[in-house]
Order: structure tokens, then C-alpha cells, then sequence
């Protein structure tokens, strides 16, 4: 059936960009100001030429009323939800019910362990806070060594939001506050987790997409908005439906893939009584990564290897965009163009080696790998 309703995207509305509510170019309020000194029943009602002093103050208006309509246009640009930033753009989507997802602190996994057996049971207050030179995790909860144990583990939170402090390999955290001069400490997996606040593209996208949330029957759109609500950190979601009442999620960080705790955890915040319908059956999975191999030849003017090593760090950099979303298709015409600014490129011809198709699967999403780039000959 073909579908006859047609309706603008947010993407679309975008593009179009907001409303004109006022006049910001000088060279526009310079033709009213003329306009109304020569034609206005109100005004002189005679010819100007450029000599004349009165051009003079109708320049210094126009450019004076330019100002004040590009601070009105400002104002009111960031009262739409579309086109408003930072802590405008906070309280546009509230509006939606959708606020800005926080940073969030590092977590870690910690082993306390004794030299020798104590004959009374030591404890570990929540808060003791542990250090890997400057960065600082304190105890999340209470933790009790049994007389005549010399271990137990507990898992710490960095003191400090954001991802600075992701990162630290098993066996770097082994300061602990003074106090206990005979227990020793050291994490036992790498601290991760740590993210910063939104960005203002997410949350816009969240924001548009709110009322996709209000129902709780399952549909695709729902279970994406509220797994994006669960991190900042999450840059794009596939929700998969294999069979009736299962549902499989596919989850893609700004970092790369998530953890087995990140998908645990996610499930968990999917909670059936709240969150999702309850006859579903979740799965969370992370992305799956595919190394895409660059290859072609690149001509230059002047040193080839100076001229081939920037293309290749633009390369990189502008491939980045296929690593923050599913299911893309590979164009090569998002690399093309960067490699073309790099001084003495004349002209480059990129292809995809390693792939039969440059279409991703919905749960793929691409870093690039290997980038060989050969010289053209003349």
C-alpha cells in the first residue's frame, strides 16, 4: 500500500531552518530607511545621493538596527526546540519531558586484602576512599572482613564525574587512606563507565522523539528512546525483533562497544514493571565492529610520503562518522573531500577492499583499519 500522507522530518525542518522574525542585514534596513525617507507620507519625501550627510546616519542606523535584530533572532531562534543550544535548549526540552543525561563517574571493581588474619572483624566504611595518583574512587557500600579472612572485594565509584578516570588497568589503584596500615588495595578490573554530560545533538534528538515514548506496547521507536535515556554515552541503538515476544537490542557508544556490566546494566534499567512491556523477553548485545579497509591512488605535487601520511590522518578523522552509527552505508564521498584540502593532493580515487558491500548490517557499525594509499603515476 502505498502511503499518501506526507509530512516534514526533523531533519528536514532543520535544513530549512527557523523562522525570520526579524531583519538582521544592514543592507536590508539601509533599503527601508531609504524607502521611507523618499516615499513615506511621514518622512522628507525627497532623493538621496550618496554624499548626503543624511546617508551618513541611515549607514550608522542600519548597521545599529542590524545588531539588535541578530540578538532578537538569537532570542528567538533559541525558543524553538530545533534550533536551541546549550542551557536553552535544557529548558526547550523539558518541555518534552526530556532533560539532559548528567555526566557520570567511573566504576571499578576493588580487592581489599589483609597481610595477616586479624582475630576481630575488620570494617570498611562507605566512602573509604581509595587513589591511583589523582584520581580518587570511595567505597560505594559498607564492607565487613570477617575475623580470620584475609580478602573481600567491593566495588568503588571515582569521586569525580566524566571519563577521566576510565581507563586504569587492573593492579594501578593501590592507595588507601591512612588508618589502615595493613590492608592493601588494588582493583581488579579496569575502571570504566565514566561519561560526559550530553551533548546537545543527543538530547535534541531525544527531545524530538519524546512523545515515541509514551507507549508502553513495544513499538521500535520506544524501546530506542529509552535506552538512549539510560547513558550519555550511547550514539546509536538497533532494536531487533526475532521472533514474537523477544526483543534484542544492539547497543553502540561513543567509545566504541559497550561492556558485558554496561549491557547488564541496561537491562536491568529496562525494567518490565516501568519501563517496557512485560511480556517481552530483552536482550542486550553490543555492535558489532567491522574494520574497513581504505585503498587507492592518491596523486600529489610535491613529497608524496608528507602528502600520503595527512591523508591518511584525514582519512581517519573524517571516517569517524562511521563509527557513531548503525547500519551505515560506507560513502565514500565523506573521505574524498577531506583528503582533497591536503596541500599537493591533485586528485585521489578511495575504495573499500575488504568488503563485498559498502551497506552494514543494521547492528554493524565501521572504524577504519588499515588505509593504503600508493602513488599515481603520471
Amino acid at each position: 500500500m502505498v502511503n499518501l500522507i506526507k509530512a516534514l522530518t526533523t531533519d528536514e525542518l532543520i535544513r530549512r531552518g527557523p523562522p525570520q522574525h526579524f531583519t538582521t542585514s544592514a543592507n536590508a534596513w539601509k533599503e527601508k530607511l531609504v524607502a521611507w525617507w523618499k516615499t513615506h507620507p511621514d518622512g522628507p519625501q525627497r532623493k538621496l545621493y550618496p554624499a548626503h550627510y543624511e546617508m551618513l546616519l541611515i549607514n550608522l542606523l542600519a548597521y545599529g538596527l542590524s545588531l539588535l535584530g541578530k540578538e532578537g533572532q538569537d532570542a528567538a531562534d533559541k525558543r524553538w526546540l530545533l534550533f536551541a543550544k546549550g542551557h536553552s535548549l535544557d529548558v526547550a526540552a523539558a518541555n518534552n519531558g526530556t532533560f539532559r543525561l548528567k555526566s557520570k563517574p567511573a566504576r571499578v571493581e576493588l580487592a581489599f586484602i589483609l597481610e595477616t588474619p586479624r582475630g576481630t572483624d575488620l570494617i570498611l566504611p562507605r566512602g573509604l576512599e581509595v587513589s591511583a595518583g589523582e584520581v580518587s574512587f570511595t567505597l560505594d557500600d559498607q564492607q565487613v572482613l570477617k575475623a580470620g579472612e584475609v580478602s573481600l572485594s567491593g566495588r568503588a565509584t571515582a569521586t569525580q564525574p566524566g571519563p577521566e578516570a576510565n581507563g586504569l588497568l587492573p593492579g594501578q589503584i593501590t592507595e588507601i587512606s591512612a588508618g589502615y596500615p595493613d590492608v592493601s588495595v588494588t582493583n581488579t578490573t579496569a575502571s570504566a563507565g565514566g561519561t560526559t554530560a550530553e551533548e546537545d545533538s543527543s538530547l535534541l534528538y531525544r527531545a524530538a522523539k519524546a512523545h515515541d515514548r509514551i507507549s508502553k506496547a513495544g513499538p521500535k521507536e520506544s524501546y530506542r528512546q529509552q535506552a538512549r535515556a539510560f547513558s550519555p554515552d550511547i550514539a546509536d541503538v538497533e532494536v531487533i525483533r526475532p521472533e514474537p515476544g523477544r526483543i534484542a537490542l544492539y547497543v553502540l557508544l561513543t567509545s566504541g562497544v559497550p561492556g558485558a556490566q554496561f549491557c547488564a546494566d541496561l537491562k536491568a534499567y529496562l525494567d518490565p514493571q516501568s519501563k517496557r512491556p512485560q511480556g517481552d523477553e530483552l536482550s542486550v548485545h553490543p555492535a558489532e565492529l567491522v574494520r574497513v579497509h581504505i585503498t587507492g591512488p592518491l596523486k600529489v605535487n610535491g613529497d608524496f610520503e608528507t602528502a600520503r601520511a595527512a591523508s591518511e590522518q584525514a582519512i581517519r578523522k573524517a571516517g569517524l562518522i562511521w563509527s557513531q552509527r548503525l547500519g551505515d552505508y560506507l560513502a565514500l564521498s565523506a573521505l574524498t573531500p577531506a583528503v582533497r584540502l591536503i596541500e599537493g593532493v591533485v586528485d585521489v580515487d578511495l575504495h573499500v577492499s575488504n568488503l563485498a558491500s559498502r551497506q552494514l548490517g543494521k547492528t554493524q557499525f565501521a572504524v577504519i583499519g588499515d588505509v593504503d594509499l600508493v602513488a599515481e603515476a603520471s
